[in-house]
């Protein structure tokens, strides 16, 4: 078994309070009416995030008395990808989880925190999971964009630290030299090309091949990912080096059911097990990380590659400030303004959760 050592990950994380602002007033199960929701989900059950939405389905019928049941429809069966939020907001069907990545014309402002993972922009998910939520509450433009679409976002998705496992090892940032890494948005050139190294645009299911092929030399994903999806097998070398988490997929809810036909009993248990769903999202993340991190360290044939802390601050360093590219790539539109002040909140509380 090839291994390097690898340091101890302790960080406890704080349940982040990141929900709506909505007086929540208790009720008997007899309060809530007999539904049954449909919910497409254009992810697989694979995903880690599915046992966290599975959560929120089985604690609504759970307080509900079991009033309130919910039939998801995985890994796009009901509506395929970058068609559920349009499905939802017509009213087709009354709940559904899609990447908010996947609308970048209809949700510009809100693709960012979804846009910019791995990009060192958000230092773990606890930190992600805040600032999505505070930007979400606290400027009225994001919301309208949702809005529009006739939908509510529930809550978001805590993304673990996005990781690269190899061909070859990565110790060093001149390893990343030359190197063939995937990537899969617009700001990944620009994180690859900081490192000498050269971004590859390549679909999930063709991950795999192109690493055996040659056609890539790195995969860029979360640990737990790396492992499910056995990336290992054509990649043993998993570098600790660490590009920063996000969020992404949220769970959004017709916006006229939401707010004008259930009653207020029905959304004050929706939106109470909502936020209890956010924090439990970002204690998934990061209990996954790690467990599939001393998964993959067991593993015969993979070699954990430790990123010194002296590295990963020379990595940091090289990097541009991707919220400015962000915010500058929004001139010349009606939204520009609002991107800049979104764009200084973030950096703000990035600092004030930074430092504690």
């Amino acid at each position: 078994m090839r291994k390097n050592l690898v340091p101890k990950l302790g960080r406890t994380l704080g349940m982040a309070a990141v929900a709506f602002s909505m007086s929540l007033a208790p009720a008997s199960a007899a309060d809530y009416p007999e539904m049954k929701l449909k919910v497409a989900h254009a992810l697989s059950e694979a995903f880690l995030w599915a046992d966290v939405d599975k959560w929120f389905f089985s604690e609504l019928e759970e307080r509900s008395g079991g009033n309130i049941t919910s039939q998801v429809f995985w890994n796009g069966s009901l509506v395929g990808p970058k068609q559920v939020l349009d499905a939802v907001g017509k009213g087709g069907i009354p709940m559904g989880a899609d990447a908010q990545g996947y609308y970048p014309t209809a949700l510009p402002l809100n693709t960012m925190p979804n846009a910019l993972l791995g990009t060192l922009t958000f230092s773990n998910p606890e930190h992600s999971s805040i600032i999505t939520r505070e930007i979400f509450e606290n400027f009225p433009e994001m919301q309208e964009e949702f809005k529009a679409l006739g939908v509510w976002p529930l809550y978001f998705h805590a993304v673990p630290s996005f990781r690269v496992a190899c061909t070859k090892p990565i110790a060093t940032v001149d390893d990343f030299r030359d190197k063939k890494m995937r990537q899969f948005s617009a700001y990944h050139p620009q994180v690859w090309s900081s490192v000498g190294a050269v971004g590859v645009t390549v679909l999930p299911a063709e991950i795999y091949e192109g690493l055996q092929r040659g056609r890539l030399d790195c995969v860029f994903y979360d640990y737990s990912s790396i492992l499910g999806q056995k990336m290992y097998e054509v990649a043993p070398y998993v570098s600790t080096a660490n590009f920063g988490a996000g969020s992404t997929w949220p769970l959004v809810v017709n916006y006229d059911l939401y707010f004008n036909e259930w009653s207020d009993d029905v959304r004050n248990l929706v939106t109470e097990i909502a936020k209890e769903t956010s924090a439990r999202s970002v204690t998934v993340a990061e209990a996954r990380a790690k467990e599939s991190l001393d998964e993959l360290a067991a593993l015969d044939g993979v070699a954990i590659v430790e990123f010194s802390p002296e590295e990963q601050a020379k990595m940091v360093e090289m990097m541009p400030d991707f919220i400015d590219l962000w915010v500058a790539q929004q001139e010349g539109t009606d939204r520009h303004d609002v991107a800049m002040r979104i764009g200084e909140y973030v950096k703000k509380r990035a600092k004030e959760l930074a430092d504690g």
